[in-house]
């Protein structure tokens, strides 16, 4: 009997799979998370051969913790589970993984069940070097975003293209990000954004704040060694020197 790990902030989503997959009686659960980072944890604690994950969760999204466990000795078989519509989903949709578009019915769980116990069944090596380059082909091969797949209040999705972003400020469990054509809310933390986001373009100033270095008009000093950030649109953002000391190419 293979074991399996749901991850899911949505408590009925996450009974939905569980139903199913008892029906199946081949597949044991052996946990359920609600948040990326439990996710991560208890992959590592109880092992499990299949993992379902939901692309958009709270603290760390799915593909930080599908990031995150892709170096592993023995790294699970994905199944992405998410809400958004197909043309979101060219991004996941590739060979190596599986994924269950909600709402999905008994047939198409199957079908996905199927693939990830084909995948599970893989040496680890090759399992590991597959989920690797499917993290990699998500997000594009330098391993940064070009764009970010941001929800809207209809329940539909649209692809974000990381130029567009102007800052991004943390919000408790999410960030907004400030675009030429408005705010956005995305379920990520600031760090796990940072770390999707080329610190060629973008950089941490605050532990609040994070800017696209294109919109910086200019950059001035400010008390006790912090600094300030004047944006083209003439908003001013603290640059604390903490973070200004990581980016010696960009001080004064």
């Amino acid at each position: 009997m293979k074991r399996v790990l749901i991850a899911d902030d949505e408590a009925p989503a996450r009974r939905k799979l569980a139903r199913f997959l008892e029906a199946r009686g081949d597949l044991e659960v052996v946990a359920e998370a609600s948040n990326g980072v439990d996710a991560v944890d208890l992959i590592a604690i109880t092992k499990p051969e299949i993992v379902f994950l939901d692309i958009h969760m709270p603290d760390l999204d799915g593909l930080g913790v599908a990031d995150a466990i892709a170096r592993a000795p023995s790294p699970p078989a994905i199944v992405f589970v998410t809400a958004h519509d197909e043309y979101a989903l060219r991004a996941f949709d590739v060979s190596a993984v599986d994924y269950l578009l909600k709402p999905y019915d008994r047939a198409r769980f199957d079908l996905a069940v199927e693939r990830a116990l084909a995948r599970a069944a893989m040496p680890d090596a090759g399992a590991n070097a597959l989920l690797a380059r499917i993290v990699a082909q998500a997000r594009n091969e330098e391993g940064f975003a070009k764009r970010l797949l941001v929800p809207q209040e209809n329940g539909r999705s649209f692809f974000l293209g990381v130029g567009e972003i102007v800052r991004v400020a943390s919000d408790g469990n999410n960030v907004e990000l400030h675009t030429r054509r408005g705010r956005f809310r995305l379920r990520s933390t600031m760090e796990a954004l940072e770390a999707r986001l080329d610190p060629a373009q973008f950089v941490r100033v605050h532990r609040s704040h994070l800017i696209n270095i294109d919109a910086v008009a200019a950059i001035e000093p400010a008390f006790h060694g912090d600094l300030t950030a004047i944006l083209r649109d003439g908003e001013r953002v603290p640059w604390s020197r903490r973070y200004a000391s990581r980016r010696p190419d960009l001080r004064l």
